[in-house]
């Protein structure tokens, strides 16, 4: 009777960890059915991610371009208002320019060797000149150009001050009695002031040149004959 009731218990035991191997076995294989669920889950998350990811970039590439071309636009409109700007301050330039052009005017008579400041048509400045040696200097209508305060020639060794053209932008100039480079005046050549002695500019005494320079704008009519 023992014998049978040890038998009984052995079986017990044996049956117990068959039981107990194949639950364990089952339950190894749902852990893993249920692992791989959570990583394909993970993997999918990830993508889904990714795809967000990708798609704020996009959005974000295009807000920035958008930004850009906003900013472009800006700076071109700011351009534009800046030469608007420029161009309103030319024409009142020329406005003003034009309105002094018709207060002044300047006569040379290159025979008499005398030059003429009008001011609304009245006499206000005559100065002695020099004009060109052997008719040098061009006759006709012309205006006032571009100005400086100093050249010096190194083809005739002289130089002058308060240069003024009237022709060519800066080839036929009033401006003062001959000067060496170190702007000191040449006697021999102020001494000849009153009569034609110049390479075809408009010589005159250093004050005077001054005055033109100071106080004759651009666009001045003058008058040689």
């Amino acid at each position: 009777m023992k014998r049978k009731q040890s038998k009984i218990a052995l079986a017990t035991v044996v049956i117990l960890f068959i039981v107990a191997g194949l639950m364990s076995f089952l339950g190894g294989s749902e852990a893993v059915s249920v692992f791989s669920r959570y990583n394909s889950n993970q993997d999918q998350t990830t993508q889904q991610d990714n795809q967000t990811f990708s798609h704020n970039q996009q959005n974000g590439t295009a807000e920035n371009s958008g930004g850009n071309n906003q900013g472009a636009e800006n700076s071109q409109n700011t351009e534009a208002q800046q030469q608007e700007s420029a161009n309103g301050q030319q024409d009142q330039t020329a406005k003003s320019q034009e309105n002094q052009q018709s207060d002044y005017r300047i006569d040379v008579d290159v025979t008499e060797q005398i030059v003429q400041i009008y001011y609304q048509d009245s006499e206000i400045k005559q100065f002695t000149a020099s004009t060109g040696a052997n008719n040098l200097t061009p006759l006709g209508d012309f205006e006032i150009q571009n100005r400086g305060e100093w050249f010096y020639s190194e083809k005739y060794q002289q130089g002058a001050k308060y240069w003024v053209s009237f022709k060519d932008w800066g080839v036929y100039l009033f401006h003062s009695v001959p000067m060496d480079e170190q702007k000191k005046m040449i006697a021999e050549e102020a001494a000849k002031l009153g009569t034609p002695a110049s390479h075809g500019c408009i010589r005159l005494e250093v004050e005077n040149a001054k005055w033109i320079y100071d106080n004759i704008p651009q666009g001045t009519k003058v008058h040689i004959h």
